[in-house]
């Protein structure tokens, strides 16, 4: 694979949505299809699936084996696969679909295993299935079933709808066993069709073990994952026996992408309390490797919908309902027969509704279609029939019933007849992963521009900002929601149909797919695939030091010019770093500040005394020049949130013996170096979940997770603005750029320069940008050259260009160039 094109990554990571800026989801965008014209290189795409989108029937012209066949598209998970086909649209993509294929059917309709079928009639399925760009995997009917009955419906459905498995549905530890192996086929299936640079795209929570096994196999792979469900609270997925085997497999990814901003917190959270890593807003740390987390609600094929919904076939099933509810409000629901639907709430807000307002009776009718859920469940649907039966029998009467109950499959005609002639659509669901049947309704009422009442519980609420959000669990609330928006008047109803169709239109499949994909190939290209970082070139280090006359050096204090101490107090610098500062500050040709996480008062005890150094305190919340006064540069910023952090930490270091505070003025650390090293981290993970439900939420705060402690502090703060701030808005004056830092806090400083010198248009002195660390010289024929050095081992994470094992190191380079520094000056 080739080396990353950092300016190409830059211009990339504009143009797709992450999870750091939410808000971008419903701002004003391109037409979905132009996102097409940004592949412009060559790229092949093997997407991932359970099910393939297609089923396949024995042909006609041979009875007998082996057989022929005739393929047809698969019903169900039309977003996901219309989203899927629509890359393979654009002529500079290659994307193959691979998935398991079920059953097939014979001439008769009658449908079977593909176990028995010989060698030469599943050759023959390939063939067929290649002509439409897909691979098939073929699974035993035992291991599929526990596969997908087993462990994957009644085990993880469930959990990531919020609802625990019961003695009901005891878990056989088959079904992890079967788990486990038709991921391992899938990684099997993948890796003989995989070429060095593909994109794997992964999908849903079948397959959430496949990353990690593909990864084992082409550690250098790139490999999204995309959850279309929901994903749970870390206190609920915990309760999962194979959690830690469920989030490590998904960490194998490259990018994982989820519905919600919610979801993906979630999933951040539970990796952080299950597993132990670190963690951003936007990525997991797993052990070096960077794993990127971003948010992508998903579309739906509007163009195919919007084709559908006026064919013959449906205005004559319209015309048909409309003759049969003549002179009555038509509310619609269709859901599957699940806990999570909302069915049960739907029919109870209903009947409260017709309580509440009974000038409704008699002319509004509910017609509720439901159709066969993840699993037969005989009380709910006794439920439900009890309850349409119960309404019908207080409000209605012999020519009339107020709910029309159907739980069957309705044909596609008679959908869009219903979405078209409905008055009202209401949605009830208590958890959805996103719900596209919403998406549907919008684009089917271009003509009457009918109300959509959404439950806040679903994806799509976050996204559909023209709906009506309702509480399933507010009866009450939801009966009076359904009288306003049946009283809605024309204008309103147009305001709000408007701003749906708007983001339905926008944001279709098309846009979705391409989004993620662009998303993952940006990630690759800023360097967030695996590589090393090579160690520091001291010769060459040295000799661009000598060549410059501008120098611009940027350090770290703790782990970067003094080692790592149990207690931070203890931390002084040695003689020989304060000599080398010295001698670099005395050289008027060299700009040097220390950018520490520190207090003021630690700084100027210990390095104020040097002449002509500049200090920054508080990882950039305050600025020393030379000669002069501390500048609080957050003097402005409300810090009322310093009370709420410190009661909170002051909770847990009353229970974490050796657990310390570090209040400064404007952030808080919660240190826990010194106390028992397991608990210390479970007590981070507890006091970290705390932080994120309590405070950071709601407060323009972020969690830093450094090494053995947690810092708080303003969201605006980090060590890269400083870096800006002394970079200048000509950083053109400077030919010779160092900063070195060894923890997260320092990473924020190498990416700045990373864009402040694509901007200056040098590239970065850096070993791995060449096939030889010897030809990195060649970059550095001319100014301005720039040495960003990240202290830890050369496989750690980092954005750094270079690596020094530690402290010792950095001085000893200091060291190095300050015994140049005179003679530089001298040559001058």
């Amino acid at each position: 694979m080739h080396k990353p094109n950092l300016d190409e990554a830059a211009e990339l990571s504009l143009q797709v949505v992450s999870l750091s800026r939410p808000s971008s989801f419903s701002g004003k965008v391109e037409g979905a299809h132009s996102k097409h014209e940004k592949f412009s290189a060559p790229v092949r795409i093997i997407a991932a699936s359970h099910f393939l989108p297609f089923t396949i029937t024995i042909s006609e012209e041979t009875p007998n084996e082996p057989y022929q066949w005739t393929v047809s598209r698969r019903s169900g998970h039309t977003a996901m696969y219309a989203g899927i086909r629509s890359l393979s649209d654009n002529p500079n993509t290659d994307c193959t679909h691979i998935g398991w294929i079920g059953f097939y059917k014979d001439l008769k309709g009658e449908e079977h295993p593909c176990d028995s079928l010989s060698h030469e009639s599943r050759t023959n399925i390939c063939k067929e299935l290649e002509k439409h760009g897909a691979v098939p995997v073929f699974v035993d009917e035992e291991i599929a079933n526990g596969h997908y009955e087993g462990y994957s419906k009644q085990i993880l459905w469930p959990l990531l709808h919020y609802m625990s498995w019961n003695d009901s549905h005891p878990m056989n530890p088959a079904w992890w066993d079967s788990y486990n192996k038709v991921n391992k086929m899938f990684a099997a299936a993948i890796n003989s069709i995989y070429k060095e640079g593909d994109i794997v795209w992964v999908h849903d929570y079948h397959l959430l073990l496949l990353p990690g096994m593909f990864k084992a196999m082409q550690p250098s792979a790139t490999i999204g994952l995309f959850l279309h469900s929901p994903f749970p609270s870390s206190e609920l997925f915990r309760s999962l026996p194979n959690r830690q085997e469920v989030l490590y497999g998904m960490l194998g990814s490259t990018s994982i992408g989820f519905q919600t901003y919610s979801y993906a917190r979630h999933f951040l959270s539970s990796c952080t309390r299950v597993l132990g890593l670190e963690s951003t807003p936007t990525g997991i740390d797993n052990k070096g490797q960077m794993v990127s987390i971003g948010v992508f609600p998903i579309g739906i094929d509007a163009r195919n919908v919007q084709e559908r919904r006026s064919l013959p076939s449906v205005l004559a099933k319209m015309k048909t309902l409309q003759e049969m509810f003549a002179n009555k409000r038509i509310i619609i629901g269709r859901d599957r027969l699940d806990e999570v639907a909302g069915i049960k709430q739907k029919l109870e807000a209903f009947e409260q509704f017709l309580d509440m307002y009974p000038e409704w009776r008699n002319n509004v009718v509910l017609i509720q279609v439901t159709q066969p859920g993840q699993s037969r469940q005989p009380k709910l649907e006794a439920k439900i029939s009890e309850l349409v039966t119960s309404i019908n029998s207080r409000y209605g009467s012999l020519e009339f019933m107020p709910i029309m109950y159907h739980h069957t499959f309705l044909n596609t005609d008679e959908y869009m007849a219903l979405l078209n002639i409905a008055d009202l659509c209401l949605i009830t669901v208590i958890r959805d992963g996103m719900n596209t049947g919403s998406l549907e309704y919008v684009v089917c009422q271009q003509d009457k521009h009918s109300p959509l009442l959404l439950s806040e519980f679903t994806g799509t609420a976050g996204s559909v900002s023209g709906a009506m959000q309702i509480n399933p669990w507010d009866y009450a609330g939801v009966a009076q929601a359904i009288d306003t928006a049946l009283r809605m008047s024309p204008e309103e109803k147009k305001v709000r149909y408007k701003e749906m169709y708007r983001h339905v239109m926008n944001h279709d499949a098309q846009y979705w797919a391409s989004t993620v994909i662009q998303d993952l190939r940006a990630t690759v290209l800023a360097g967030q695939s695996s590589s090393e970082t090579p160690t520091l070139d001291i010769p060459l280090f040295i000799k661009c030091f000598k060549q410059s006359k501008r120098r611009m050096i940027m350090l770290d204090y703790d782990g970067t010019l003094t080692p790592i101490t149990n207690i931070p107090s203890q931390a002084l610098p040695p003689p020989e770093m304060l000599e080398a500062l010295s001698t670099l500050c005395a050289d008027p040709n060299n700009f040097v500040c220390v950018i520490s996480g520190r207090d003021r008062a630690f700084l100027d005890l210990h390095l104020g005394n040097i002449k002509g150094l500049s200090l920054s305190g508080e990882h950039g919340s305050f600025i020393r020049y030379p000669g002069g006064d501390w500048i609080n540069l957050l003097a402005e910023m409300d810090m009322s949130w310093k009370d709420e952090v410190m009661s909170i930490f002051e909770f847990y270091t009353e229970r974490t013996a050796g657990a310390t505070i570090e209040a400064k003025e404007t952030s808080i650390t919660w240190h826990f170096r010194n106390a028992d090293p397991e608990y210390g981290e479970f007590q981070a993970k507890e006091c970290m979940n705390h932080l994120e439900n309590s405070v950071v939420s709601k407060r323009p705060v972020e969690i830093l997770v450094g090494k053995k402690c947690l810092e708080v502090r303003p969201i605006s703060v980090n060590k890269g603005e400083i870096v800006k701030r002394l970079m200048g808005a000509k950083p053109k004056q400077w030919d010779f750029v160092v900063c070195a830092g060894d923890d997260k806090t320092d990473e924020d400083m190498f990416r700045s320069l990373r864009k402040i010198k694509s901007s200056v248009g040098q590239v970065e002195s850096q070993a791995s940008t060449n096939s030889s660390p010897n030809l990195s010289s060649v970059s550095m024929r001319l100014p301005p050259y720039y040495f960003t050095i990240t202290v830890g081992p050369s496989d750690k994470r980092s954005a750094a260009a270079w690596h020094v094992n530690n402290s010792h190191d950095v001085v000893e380079a200091l060291t190095m160039i300050a015994a140049t520094s005179g003679n530089a000056k001298n040559d001058e």
